[in-house]
């Protein structure tokens, strides 16, 4: 099992980022942030694009065949939720319906966007910590004719990770058109988007791609695409995908607007480092994250709030013991050099989050449940001392072997 740890390479001064994202960044990417900087317009940027491009579609399962038409990989200045926002700009129009399944906070966010922009929106969702039913989904679309669904795989606000492959099929079912928010999954678990049914699969560069904040990236299909020329012009101006078409496939010859040249070439970098590790074996590495993390974390009294076998394997969200606020025990555990993040929403006052995801491993994980459990000792919850990292050990060489 590949074993990747910023770790040795992270200034003394800089916390161990143990939150949601952003993540560790290795040194080698952040070497590549800081190189020179090239024009947008030049060979050098060209080949970095293109590099970080193809490892954004092998990791969706695309191969290098010649004959066969990939997506457009759209990659440009921003957040996750100029992402969300460009993919349903350039699907949905003002006035028409579009079905949202969400399972907490981010899936909300694809509603509130949508209605930002004049679309009527037919939210199905569910209890935070639970998966929407299919067959919901299923009725939302035979009851509203909607063309568009959006999904979120892994809602970072609790790590539940959604049936994005049933919602696929029944997307195909009723010809609506798929958007999978994979901010908190891609690079870190498998997505199969053209075996899977998937028209649109939107990301940021700071979560399980090991990259640093500011690059929203936006895969469309040709049946996508499809769907945007259907609607006319123009839906928006810097979102709009029919501007980047040209500049995306060569920025040599075409221009739309500047490209971050030094964000695209650590993006570059942090693939070469994934593609080295290879799909497979980063895939089965978060897996063993997940897995070991978890196991450790019960050992000192941090459960997870919703069920393992609904969880991503990225994000954990763990309720905290009586008598500490989730506040609290981040303060604390910063007080060791790391950074944990708290409950969004309701969960903000019971629960924290974790993110084992991107380049880290055993290292920085051994490092993160020390810190929480002496910071649990401190604020007096009964911990047996030195019983996580135990946990945590046996469960990575328990994932080691399996």
């Amino acid at each position: 099992m590949s074993s990747l740890s910023p770790s040795e390479e992270r200034a003394p001064e800089s916390p161990l980022l143990l939150i949601p994202g952003p993540t560790p960044v290795p040194r080698q990417v952040l070497e590549a942030l800081a190189r020179p900087t090239v024009a947008h317009n030049s060979a050098a940027a060209a080949t970095d694009l293109q590099a970080l491009q193809f490892g954004v579609l092998h990791s969706l399962g695309f191969g290098q065949d010649p004959a066969k038409e990939l997506p457009a990989v759209l990659v440009t200045a921003g957040s996750g939720t100029s992402a969300m926002e460009s993919a349903l700009i350039n699907t949905v129009a003002p006035g028409e319906v579009v079905v949202v399944v969400s399972h907490g906070f981010f899936g909300d966010r694809f509603a509130a966007i949508a209605r930002a922009h004049g679309a009527r929106v037919e939210l199905v969702s569910c209890e935070w910590g639970e998966r929407v039913p299919v067959a919901a989904v299923e009725r939302a679309l035979t009851q509203t004719g909607a063309r568009v669904l959006t999904v979120t795989h892994v809602d970072t606000a609790n790590g539940v990770a959604a049936p994005f492959a049933d919602y696929a099929r029944v997307a195909r079912d009723h010809d609506a058109v798929l958007i999978l928010d994979a901010v908190a999954s891609l690079g870190g678990m498998p997505i199969d988007m053209g075996g899977g049914g998937i028209d649109v699969v939107i990301t940021a560069s700071q979560k399980a791609l090991a990259m640093p904040p500011g690059l929203a990236i936006v895969v469309v299909s040709a049946r996508a695409l499809e769907r945007r020329r259907q609607l006319g012009g123009p839906v928006g101006y810097f979102l709009d995908w029919l501007h980047w078409l040209a500049p995306m496939t060569d920025p040599t010859a075409h221009y739309f607007a500047t490209l971050p040249t030094n964000l695209i070439a650590a993006g570059a970098a942090a693939m070469a480092i994934a593609e080295g590790e290879g799909w497979p074996e980063r895939f089965a590495r978060h897996r063993q994250m997940a897995r070991a993390t978890r196991r450790g974390l019960r050992a000192i009294g941090l459960n997870t709030v919703s069920g393992d076998e609904l969880l991503g394997t990225t994000v954990s969200a763990l309720a905290v013991p009586k008598g500490i606020t989730p506040d609290a025990l981040r303060i604390e555990v910063a007080k060791a050099g790391v950074a944990i993040a708290v409950g969004l929403g309701d969960w903000s006052q019971s629960a924290i989050r974790i993110g084992h995801m991107g380049a880290s491993s055993l290292p920085e994980l051994l490092t993160g449940v020390a810190a929480l459990e002496q910071s649990l000792l401190r604020l007096g919850a009964p911990v047996e001392r030195g019983a996580g990292v135990a946990e945590l050990l046996c469960g990575w060489e328990a994932e080691a072997v399996a």
